[in-house]
């Protein structure tokens, strides 16, 4: 009989292995995710651009790591270290596993909703939309007017708003919060930086549905056959999403009542006293997050739909609900796929930071090489989900060699 440390270290990795070759070869949307796979060769820029937001993301943090390293008196400062064993104990293997569920499921929604972290080149980005960059500030402009009449100019002071806290919010939580903290009183610090936060939010969310709705419209492109130029399906994705806006208001106004409006109220006096700040970050983890990541894996359909089809947001639903009894199964195992590769892929993560060190180079090294294993994942599972929804638009789920691009 082989011991238990055999069977840890050999039989269930290959069973896990088989499993998942298996997986991949039986299930029912083998040939969606096969021509996301396609795509994404045809078209590097669909995974190139979410390891751009990623590598900004991961840079920017370590950029204020070494900032604070330098800046902060011993005892608060952040510690490096060149080199320490990997060493990652039972309970913590397992704990690892479990912590990777929520992290995972919210990769799946965000291949329904919103894929890309756009903090902190957010912050580049409110930048260019102030000064019309190519015009696309207007072209924005013009289809919120079109799309909502005289309310189209609300959306758009509310975006100018969201746009400015957007260009703050990379020097508030970058080097310069050390030395705020040491110039402006504790509480008015952090109750500042948490509304500048919740508007930063807003706008880098609307930034990263126009950036996945050009995503979408780059995949749909590939599967027509369809020529174009990156400026003017950037124009076409800003149009568009005048129309998915609808939904994403619905996802910002869920995404506050449950998650920033909390957080706000908690520093907030009196409100202070009947919520407490220590108890909030765990009702967010516990509560907040799985309800909006289940929220949105059951309304999966509705972004797609609104990016394709000019529908109102009833119609949309209406229609998500028909392609759900339609593709049930099918969506359902391409949540299992798309699963399984995020819970990999944060697994792995989890594993590297806490078994070296977060000041260790091995991770420093890591973190900056994990944005392009989680850009190239996401990519295809969002061009795979875009060829599953056209497939079924089509008919042809079933058919393997539907899409000869």
């Amino acid at each position: 009989m082989p011991s238990d440390e055999t069977y840890r270290n050999w039989i269930l990795p290959a069973g896990v292995i088989v499993g998942y070759v298996l997986v991949m070869s039986a299930n029912p949307v083998r040939a969606s995710l096969r021509d996301g796979w396609r795509c994404i060769r045809r078209y590097p820029a669909v995974w190139g651009v979410l390891v751009v937001f990623g590598l900004f993301y991961a840079a920017f943090q370590i950029g204020v790591e070494v900032f604070c390293h330098f800046n902060l008196p011993e005892g608060e400062r952040p510690i490096f270290q060149w080199m320490r064993p990997w060493y990652l104990p039972p309970s913590m293997r397992v704990q690892i596993l479990r912590e990777s569920i929520l992290p995972s499921m919210e990769g799946v929604a965000g291949v329904f909703n919103n894929l890309v972290t756009t903090f902190p080149f957010s912050g580049i980005a409110a930048a260019f939309f102030l000064c019309n960059w190519e015009g696309h500030h207007a072209v924005l402009l013009r289809a919120l007017r079109r799309r909502f009449n005289g309310f189209g100019w609300l959306f758009y002071a509310a975006i100018l708003v969201c746009s400015a806290a957007a260009l703050v919010k990379p020097v508030l939580f970058g080097p310069s919060l050390p030395l705020l903290n040491r110039v402006l009183p504790g509480l008015l610090l952090l109750q500042t930086s948490l509304l500048i936060d919740w508007l930063s939010f807003l706008f880098e969310y609307m930034f990263g549905v126009c950036v996945q709705i050009y995503l979408i419209l780059m995949v749909y492109a590939w599967v027509r056959g369809l020529g174009f130029t990156h400026r003017h399906l950037l124009d076409f994705a800003i149009r568009r999403f005048s129309i998915v806006m609808k939904w994403s208001a619905v996802v910002m106004v869920l995404s506050t009542l449950f998650i920033h409006l909390p957080l706000i109220l908690a520093n907030m006096p009196p409100f202070s006293h009947s919520l407490s700040a220590d108890a909030v970050p765990g009702y967010i983890d516990r509560v907040a997050r799985p309800s909006l990541t289940f929220f949105l894996i059951v309304f999966s359909a509705v972004q797609i739909i609104l990016t394709f089809h000019s529908e109102s947001l009833v119609k949309a639903l209406g229609a998500h609900f028909h392609f759900l009894r339609k593709e049930a199964w099918s969506v359902f195992w391409f949540i299992v796929v798309a699963g399984i590769h995020f819970y990999f892929l944060n697994a792995c993560n989890l594993a590297v930071n806490e078994g070296f060190g977060s000041g260790t180079a091995i991770t420093i090294v890591w973190r900056l090489f994990y944005p392009l294993l989680s850009a190239f994942v996401g990519a295809w599972m969002l061009a795979s989900w875009v060829c599953l929804y056209r497939r079924s638009e089509a008919g042809r789920v079933d058919v393997e060699n539907w899409i000869k691009f």
